[in-house]
């Protein structure tokens, strides 16, 4: 069976066949008109002498039938010739009509090869493309890298589609630079993916040169009717044939890579290796048994107690998310992604607000009223219903709005600002407490956070754990509770584990601590417990 190619090369040759026919046949019917004409006067010429002896021995009342034949004979001749002469151009019109109907088919042909093989936007090679290319290095080293645009699909919702058009094709253009210096071919995969096979090993030092400039060229932002993008790419490698002999082995592999990269942010450059489809293949059982995780009742919360430092009282809880699978604790930090990659994280935050309200009615029930903080995704944040459940869910369970405080990551409120302060403003008029947590490991600007309407900002555990030993973590910390202190919010340190941190946040003017040190996440009924046991006072005002 003829592959792409031999069958491109087959046809490239039937066409010359073509043109040879029709050319052939444009010539030989030039080449009869003239044959036909130089008949036509040797005619002539040889029958000129045989008509003057014929002249000079007939008797003079003869002369005139000779003539009269003569004339009759070369009127023939000429007709002849003349109709044959028509006929030739009549033949030649016919073949250069066909030359060209046969030259547009032929364009048309090429275009429709062009299209079948490359993408229109870019102009560049598709997966197709790729396969084919890929088919005939016959094991031959070369390296894949899986280039995609970070946040893509974020600059299109923002942008427009016609602006991520140009950001693509001004992308395409950068890349196909950076190929042709490194001989490389460029296909385009997906909507932000772009494949550079390169025809060096993977860690040569002509790779990393090419990787090198890769990123060189990122580095330049990208400007289109007044809007400006550093664009940024998740880098993938993976070396066929060692990583694969056959394009789905081989794209698959640098795939993993790929969302790899992603995951790390960045533009991190991941190379293959079996560990990534291992984790891949984890991930996807995850996203399938995280589905059915609510149905099976094998999700559930843990609270995790807040202590007021300025009398030690017990200021609130956060319910923290648990899973229960076959008998074991699955680590958070596998099961969230996994649900937010596959939008479940939407379904399994309505199920954490519903249980967390339960636990704030038996708190209130149990006459120890104690507010629980709940984490709120970006995704169920910019859900179109959460405030019309939020609003359903207060009504359902009657409890005080106030003991219920939805914590946000700075990323949700910064995505689309203006709406988010819509919704926050709405949320607090419910009563609700809000808070930002893990402050200061995103891109808030100070501007839109005196516009929030926010009762506490949470510092993130990560400065915690550093305090004492290096001097920036400190004066991120000292900050933080500066700023909160300013714009009136309380401020709750997350990941305390000793006294010497609990020590300095209580002298830095911090007003929270949360973590190991006063107390671990603890189930529902341990919390009552552990609620009833102490004096309950919220965080600058009594519960």
């Amino acid at each position: 069976m003829l592959n792409r190619t031999d069958a491109g090369l087959s046809r490239r040759g039937y066409r010359w066949a073509i043109y040879t026919i029709l050319f052939l046949v444009m010539g030989a019917g030039i080449t009869l008109s003239h044959v036909m004409s130089n008949a036509a006067s040797a005619i002539h010429r040889a029958a000129q002498p045989s008509v003057s002896d014929a002249l000079s021995e007939s008797r003079p009342h003869d002369l005139p039938a000779l003539l009269e034949r003569h004339e009759l004979i070369g009127h023939y001749v000429d007709r002849i010739a003349k109709l044959v002469y028509w006929f030739d151009l009549l033949a030649l019109g016919t073949a250069v009509i066909l030359l060209y109907h046969v030259w547009v088919r032929f364009r048309v042909e090429d275009r429709l090869a062009h299209q079948a093989s490359h993408e229109p936007l870019t102009g560049l090679g598709h997966r197709r493309a790729f396969e084919q290319r890929l088919a005939n290095l016959h094991g031959a080293p070369h390296s894949l890298l899986l280039a995609s645009i970070e946040r893509f699909d974020r600059i299109s919702s923002a942008y427009g589609h016609e602006f991520a058009d140009h950001l693509t094709i001004g992308i395409s253009a950068r890349l196909s630079k950076v190929a042709r210096q490194f001989e490389a071919d460029v296909f385009r995969l997906d909507g932000g993916g772009f494949l550079l096979l390169y025809r060096h090993e993977l860690g040569s030092p002509r790779f990393n040169d090419a990787v090198a400039a890769l990123r060189e060229q990122m580095t330049v932002p990208f400007v289109h009717r007044a809007h400006e993008v550093f664009p940024l790419l998740s880098l993938g490698a993976a070396e066929y044939p060692r990583h694969g002999s056959t394009p789905a082995q081989l794209l698959r592999n640098v795939v993993a890579a790929s969302q790899s990269a992603r995951r790390l942010g960045n533009g991190l450059l991941v190379t293959y290796s079996e560990e990534l489809n291992a984790q891949a293949e984890r991930r996807l059982d995850l996203e399938a048994q995280i589905v059915r995780a609510v149905e099976r009742n094998e999700l559930l919360l843990h609270f995790q107690p807040q202590q007021r430092l300025s009398d030690g009282s017990l200021s609130g809880f956060e319910a923290l998310l648990r899973w229960r699978r076959n008998g074991l604790l699955v680590s958070p930090m596998e099961f969230i992604p996994a649900a937010e990659e596959s939008g479940q994280v939407v379904a399994i935050g309505d199920w954490v607000l519903e249980e967390a309200c339960r636990q704030i009615r038996r708190l209130q029930e149990n006459n120890t009223p104690t507010s629980v903080a709940v984490n709120i995704s970006p995704r169920q944040f910019l859900h179109p219903s959460f405030a019309a459940k939020i609003e359903d869910l207060l009504s359902k369970t009657g409890i005080d709005a106030s003991l219920l405080e939805l914590e946000i990551t700075e990323g949700a409120v910064m995505e689309q600002t203006e709406s988010a302060i819509g919704l926050l403003k709405h949320l607090r008029g419910l009563g609700l407490k809000l808070a930002i947590d893990d402050f200061g490991t995103g891109y808030s600007s100070l501007g839109y956070l005196k516009r929030f309407p926010i009762d506490k900002l949470k510092i993130d555990q990560s400065f915690i754990r550093q305090l004492g030993h290096t001097t920036q973590d400190a004066a991120i910390v000292r900050a933080v509770i500066d700023l909160g202190c300013n714009l009136e919010m309380c401020v709750t340190a997350e990941g305390v584990e000793t006294l010497a941190q609990r020590e300095w946040l209580q002298r830095a003017g911090c007003d929270q601590i949360q973590g190991y040190l006063y107390g671990k996440p603890m189930p529902a009924t341990e919390a009552l417990a552990f609620a009833r046991a102490r004096w309950v006072a919220g965080c600058g005002e009594p519960a």
